[in-house]
């Protein structure tokens, strides 16, 4: 029997605690869609990294805290959060290595965030401040897996072949976002304040992310599940090739 795909799963680290933890509603999204998923271990030594890539179909980048402004070269502003050194460190490695394999990678919320810092890009720190788009616009309070807001996918995205809709409804959890996707990312959907909200790889189309989150909703929304089943199907093919 085939074996299903191995996925991946970056998550978050509290370093006080000494910690690394996920929801599992990522761990269940990656199962219902066929693949099997497993929680990375971000140590500090970023030379095992290879060698877990080596064992991998996937890589899925999960939400969390902010990434460091200085890693896309910015001073902190005072409504950035705290950033976690150590995550950063292992996804920022991490990404590359796994796009010179041709891995598929999907980011979500930090994930998109963390993907576009990797290939270039710049963040908005703070939508309220920074851009006067009030936070509670996209910090919706639980519940978490309803809907709050459109996203509008550009004509012929990736992911309107995947959901086959052009405005989907999504909810949302972030007080960051990406400013510029710098030259490796292409813009494929916004809310309707002008938020990007998705992303695809110019260079590699087995790499993709959003900016809401599918895993709350993908148990019962038919939509956020197809992200997860395109991904996971991705996986198995870049399994078969290797």
């Amino acid at each position: 029997m085939t074996r299903r795909p191995l996925i991946g799963i970056s998550g978050s680290h509290n370093a006080q605690e000494r910690q690394l933890f996920l929801r599992e509603n990522y761990m269940q999204s990656v199962l219902d869609a066929g693949g099997i998923p497993v929680l990375l271990p971000q140590m500090a030594d970023e030379s095992i990294i290879p060698e877990i890539l080596d064992q991998l179909d996937g890589l899925l980048l999960a939400g969390g805290g902010d990434v460091a402004p200085a890693r896309y070269g910015m001073k902190p502003v005072p409504a950035c959060g705290e950033a976690d050194p150590q995550r950063d460190a292992f996804e920022l490695a991490a990404i590359p290595l796994a796009m010179e394999r041709h891995m598929p990678i999907f980011g979500i919320c930090r994930g998109v965030q963390v993907l576009t810092v990797a290939l270039g890009g710049t963040l908005i720190q703070d939508l309220e401040t920074q851009c006067g788009i009030p936070n509670a616009t996209h910090q919706q309070q639980a519940p978490y897996d309803r809907a709050v807001h459109d996203v509008r996918f550009e004509p012929g995205s990736v992911f309107t072949a995947i959901t086959g809709l052009e405005v989907m409804h999504v909810n949302s959890s972030h007080h960051q976002a990406i400013a510029n996707p710098g030259p490796h990312l292409r813009v494929e959907g916004r809310a309707t304040d002008g938020v990007i909200e998705a992303v695809s790889c110019v260079d590699d189309d087995r790499v993709f992310g959003v900016q809401f989150h599918p895993e709350h909703m993908a148990y019962r929304d038919a939509y956020c599940a197809s992200l997860f089943k395109h991904f996971v199907t991705l996986a198995s093919a870049y399994r078969d090739e290797r």
